[in-house]
């Protein structure tokens, strides 16, 4: 026999069940609920699955009749399988949909704040009639505390005083319940004040819009860490209140579990006596224990208002959690869109003040040197930087600040305070204005201010530096010390410019000659030296007067060498006027000094005077004398007679 067809009923045989259960697998799949569906993708393989087995037995079908049955269930199969693929795509669109649309904290809050339907005047009435409750229940437990403290004085009344021990403590927990009762309503009505500043917060946010600022972003930073703080003050007294409602629920469980421990030994009891077997001991007990049952009975309903008080905080508490969270994502929501637009906005600041330095950077280097040299061009450098940096401060304010007028009270508060405190500060600042804009001390300048002397090196905003020339050294020479000057020196000192106008200052030679020198001929040699030796220095300051007296309009000097004289007390001194550049002072002075020696020894006439003092040697006023007498001559104290009594031989 041929091996297929030994296989074929084989086949059959165990195809069939197959196939049906699969067929009722995909009928239960159609009716079942989409919310009882786990997924769509099982139920488009299992259908794809069954469509293939469905296809394989049409094509094994063994008639016509059973071929076009199983055609109808693969035609049911292929359209279920369309409709769960089509109805798989319109949930993945409204997924798509649903993901893509972000619901908002601010959304999310107002739909919150919707629910809350209490008002603060209900809250606080209730709060009211619960403090009234409380202070009559608190006066009760104070009757209750005498009355056992006036029979605790009696003696052999015991079980009384037990009883009223039993109601004194029911009463505590009364006082208890009406004290969480009132702990509740006032959390109710923080929920409703929370409720209501919260929506007053977001109605005003949103009719005001997102400011973008300096100020706004700080204010969103300062209500987020408010919020923090908020958030976790809640979050502290919610584990606070989980902590109460664990030891009440433990007491109300621990009530109920004596309650019914109490009713089991209260039938212990009442089986042991009867009418006709009674037994003082037991019915004492089971006096005692019905009393205590009583207690417990009436503390009961207490113990559950606490819990139920105490829930009810919880829930309350749950709530304003949940609306500060919502606000605490709402305000940091809002201040990382004020920052990112603050950002998106520092954009052009940024860019001005990288063009302000590019701007500094070529004038400085670039444009600068073409114009100035040396000392002024480290000037007006020193000046565009000065300027360049307070249109960036200007920049800063501008972009900083939004309201202008703000800034220009806060800046005079700002400066009239800095004026009184720092008086001397401001003084300088303005001295360095001063400085600049008058124009008449720069840097190179030689000046002379309190008696010191020095080089301009550097003028800053609050002081001028000075390398100090003369000194010590008693001739025009750096010293190497640097001097700083506030600048307010401008207003109280009196200032001497050596080089303002033009660089050439007079300097003087004093030479002294005996009275039998010719004068005539002292004067001609000295005038012939000043002459010669100063001709190209008298040159170059006539030329700088003339730019002097164009400028203010006179002449400040006669530039000639001259001499004048006067009688001193060894002789006729001459002085020698000659002017030179304030750099080569000593310089000149001492080629001219030189020069002078150099002449006096070839002309012997002229004799130089000097100081002399004559010593004129006397007699000793006595043969005996002694000490300084002996050279210097008599003691001006001594009197011109002798007082001493002679001696006797």
């Amino acid at each position: 026999m041929p091996r297929g067809k030994r296989l074929k009923p084989f086949g059959l045989k165990y195809l069939w069940p197959l196939a049906r259960l699969l067929s009722l697998a995909g009928l239960l799949l159609c009716v079942v609920p989409p919310s009882a569906r786990a997924a769509d993708d099982p139920r488009v393989t299992s259908s794809q699955e069954q469509i293939h087995t469905l296809e394989t037995m049409v094509a094994q079908a063994p008639n016509a009749g059973e071929k076009a049955r199983l055609e109808e269930k693969l035609d049911r199969s292929r359209q279920e399988l369309a409709v769960i693929t089509e109805r798989q795509d319109l949930e993945s669109r409204a997924q798509a949909l649903r993901d893509s649309r972000e619901v908002s904290p601010a959304a999310t809050l107002r739909e919150k704040l919707r629910d809350i339907d209490s008002t603060v005047a209900a809250a606080t009435s209730r709060a009211s009639a619960l403090a009234a409750l409380h202070k009559q229940a608190a006066a009760e437990r104070d009757a209750l505390a005498a009355e056992v403290a006036a029979r605790r004085q009696r003696q052999g009344d015991e079980e009384p005083q037990a009883e009223l021990q039993e109601k004194l403590f029911t009463k505590g927990e009364e006082l208890r319940a009406l004290a969480l009762e009132s702990e509740a309503a006032e959390d109710e009505a923080d929920l409703t004040r929370d409720a209501g500043s919260l929506s007053e917060r977001l109605k005003a946010d949103e009719s005001a819009g997102m400011s973008v600022s300096l100020r706004a972003l700080f204010r969103a930073y300062t209500g987020s860490r408010e919020q923090r703080k908020t958030v976790d003050r809640l979050g502290a007294q919610a584990l606070e209140l989980e902590q109460n409602a664990k030891v009440s629920q433990s007491a109300l469980d621990l009530a109920r579990l004596q309650l019914q421990k109490d009713d089991d030994e209260l039938a212990l009891l009442e089986r042991q006596t009867g009418f006709l077997n009674r037994d003082p001991q037991v019915e004492r007990l089971i006096a005692e224990q019905r009393s205590q049952k009583k207690a417990i009975g009436e503390r009961l309903p207490f113990l559950a208002r606490q819990v139920e008080a105490i829930k009810h905080s919880q829930q309350i508490l749950d709530t304003r959690q949940e609306l500060f969270n919502l606000e605490l994502a709402r305000e940091e929501q809002q201040f990382g869109d004020i920052r990112a637009a603050w950002l998106r906005r520092l954009r052009w600041p940024v860019f001005t003040l990288l063009c302000l330095i590019a701007l500094q950077i070529v004038t400085s280097r670039a444009l600068l040197p073409l114009v100035y040299k040396n000392e002024t061009l480290f000037l007006a450098r020193r000046i565009v930087r000065y300027l360049l940096t307070a249109a960036s401060i200007a920049v800063l304010i501008g972009f900083l600040f939004d309201d202008l007028s703000v800034v220009v009270t806060m800046l005079g508060i700002v400066s009239a305070a800095l004026v009184i405190s720092l008086q001397d500060v401001c003084t300088s600042v303005f001295g360095w204005f001063v400085i600049m804009a008058g124009g008449k001390l720069g840097i190179g300048d030689r000046l002379e201010v309190e008696g010191t002397r020095g080089d301009v090196i550097d003028i800053q905003l609050l002081r001028t530096t000075l390398v100090e020339i003369n000194g010590w050294l008693g001739f025009d020479q750096p010293t190497g010390r640097v001097i700083l000057i506030p600048n307010n020196f401008i207003f109280k000192h009196k200032v001497f410019n050596f080089t303002h106008g033009h660089p050439f200052i007079w300097g003087k030679i004093d030479v002294t000659v005996t009275f039998s020198t010719p004068i005539a001929s002292a004067f001609l040699l000295f005038q012939r030296v000043l002459d010669e030796e100063t001709r190209e220095e008298f040159a170059d300051a006539r030329r700088a007067a003339s730019l002097m007296q164009e400028h203010y309009g006179v002449e400040d000097a006669n530039y000639h060498p001259k001499i004048y004289s006067h009688i001193a007390e060894s002789g006729v001194t001459l002085s020698l006027l000659y002017v030179t550049h304030y750099r080569r002072t000593s310089v000149t002075r001492n080629r001219i000094n030189r020069r002078l020696v150099a002449e006096l020894e070839t002309h012997r006439h002229v004799q130089l005077a000097y100081n002399t003092f004559h010593i004129r040697s006397e007699p000793a006023a006595a043969a005996g004398s002694e000490g300084p007498s002996a050279i210097l001559g008599p003691d001006v104290s001594t009197p011109p007679f002798n007082t001493e009594k002679p001696r006797s031989s």
